[in-house]
């Protein structure tokens, strides 16, 4: 349920000053990443993708946010034209927040409430601190948006000028049959499997693992791609739960 919050700040460009980790060479449309390290408020490692192109921004930064199980990456899916790319040709400074429920780290036990109290509010304040600006504008998605929304509503991201939310916003509504199917595996399966991981379908490390990738073979038939149909079953009901394949060019769904 999109939603936007605004104040009336006026918006300040300027040049960002980097103390970048590392940094990629320009790929196509001449984007270069600079991968730049901090910490959440409890300390945990956090990341920014700072992206530009080959001009320097003319308007302030915006901070993406990514939802659960996934990276900053999906805001560049291999289609023509992404939302880094349209903010990027419009002149803004483009950062991507990688918080502690992205895919691509050891799973590790965390809350809605942990990740607005520490992780968003460290974010902003980095870039903040890189860019120099006194205000900053965000798009956040899914359970990103949740989190970060609340960290709006705490007031711990007061640089925030603009919000987007996309997907969920503050109040989720969770259909009673999601409410049922998804508490029946974790009553069931919790004790032996605390978590569960769509790349499973790539490779199960365990045999727990192994039965639950058998046991989504057996019950998603929705497409041949086993990572897409354990999403599906670990979020929610539907076949697929999360998406439209109609919508889905093949690149994007691999």
């Amino acid at each position: 349920m999109p939603g936007a919050s605004r104040s009336r700040a006026a918006p300040q460009a300027r040049e960002a000053r980097c103390s970048p980790d590392r940094s990629r060479p320009a790929g196509p449309g001449g984007l270069t990443e600079t991968v730049v390290s901090f910490t959440a408020g409890d300390r945990f490692a956090l990341n920014l993708v700072h992206v530009r192109g080959r001009a320097a921004p003319t308007k302030g930064p915006v901070l993406l946010v990514h939802g659960a199980g996934v990276r900053a990456n999906i805001f560049r899916a291999p289609v023509r034209t992404t939302l880094v790319d349209a903010l990027v040709e419009r002149g803004f400074d483009v950062w991507l927040e990688n918080w502690r429920g992205r895919i691509d780290i050891p799973p590790n036990q965390w809350t809605l409430d942990r990740v607005a109290l520490h992780d968003h509010p460290a974010a902003v304040q980095e870039v903040v601190r890189q860019t120099g600006a006194s205000s900053i504008q965000a798009v956040i998605h899914c359970q990103g948006s949740t989190s970060f929304m609340m960290s709006v509503v705490a007031g711990l991201v007061p640089q925030l000028r603009t919000v987007v939310t996309n997907a969920v916003s503050l109040h989720p509504v969770l259909p009673r049959l999601s409410r049922l199917t998804m508490k029946a595996p974790i009553k069931t399966m919790g004790p032996a499997c605390p978590y569960l991981n769509p790349q499973w379908g790539i490779a199960a490390p365990t045999w727990r693992a192994e039965l639950v990738a058998n046991w989504v073979r057996l019950t998603h038939r929705e497409c041949d791609n086993l990572v897409c149909r354990i999403a599906s079953f670990t979020y929610g009901i539907g076949f697929p739960t999360l998406w439209e394949h109609g919508n889905l060019d093949g690149a994007t769904h691999e």
